[in-house]
């Protein structure tokens, strides 16, 4: 299940329009993709990722055309295929083509790869290369990146630990509506880390990630409220 939701969390970047296609509309695409156009390539790889079943070698062809040109998205979208989909799975593999597309500026390539370095997967564990993409990721509003990073600074994993540091990822997070992020910045705002004290911050927040459906941001905005 969690490989599966991986793969989807990878493969969904895309508009929703293009995994409804007719019939007549993917067989365009597919000409468009025949003539070299790497966009409509990753999308007529898309509709094979995501077909019922899904055809994970059809996928992958025309990932890697668009990939073989240097097309950002097409070498994530391969990078994905081997880091969740084929089997057996090539992290390895799947670094090579997630380093190409970041160093492009694909920010969810940028963020995967600071997922493979963190977690030691397809590669040694390196905090600090993490911590690198995370940002490059994070400063282009990725909020999964920007809430490990507040993780980072937090914890002082790979960083230097600084509490105003992680407030201020933490934060860019939480305004996004990641309920994990939001809970922290509750968190912080109750215990005056990185920044003042604040019992009505705290709470604020804390009810924002409750909504959410955050149960630990339950608990602690109950406990304050009771106070």
């Amino acid at each position: 299940m969690k490989r599966l939701t991986v793969l989807l969390s990878l493969m969904m970047m895309i508009a929703p329009f293009e995994f409804c296609l007719a019939q007549n509309d993917l067989a365009a695409l597919k000409q468009k993709a025949a003539a070299g156009d790497p966009a409509a390539q990753v999308k007529v790889g898309m509709s094979y990722a995501l077909a019922v079943p899904r055809d994970i070698r059809e996928a992958m062809r025309w990932f890697r055309l668009a990939a073989d040109q240097g097309y950002a998205d097409g070498q994530y979208r391969l990078g994905g295929m081997y880091d969740v989909a084929q089997s057996p799975q090539n992290p390895a593999e799947a670094i090579q083509w997630y380093t190409l597309a970041a160093k492009q500026g694909h920010k969810d390539a940028q963020y995967r790869l600071g997922v493979m370095y963190d977690q030691g997967r397809g590669t040694a564990k390196d905090y600090a290369q993490a911590a690198q993409w995370y940002d490059k990721a994070g400063q282009q509003g990725r909020p999964e990146a920007q809430y490990r990073l507040g993780q980072m600074y937090e914890q002082g994993s790979g960083l230097t630990q600084s509490y105003p540091d992680a407030m201020k990822w933490y934060l860019m997070a939480a305004r996004q509506g990641r309920a994990e992020a939001e809970y922290k910045v509750g968190y912080l705002y109750e215990k005056g880390l990185g920044t003042s004290q604040s019992r009505s911050d705290a709470i604020a927040w804390y009810r924002k990630s409750s909504a959410h459906g955050y149960p630990d941001a339950t608990d602690a905005m109950k406990a304050l409220e009771t106070q």
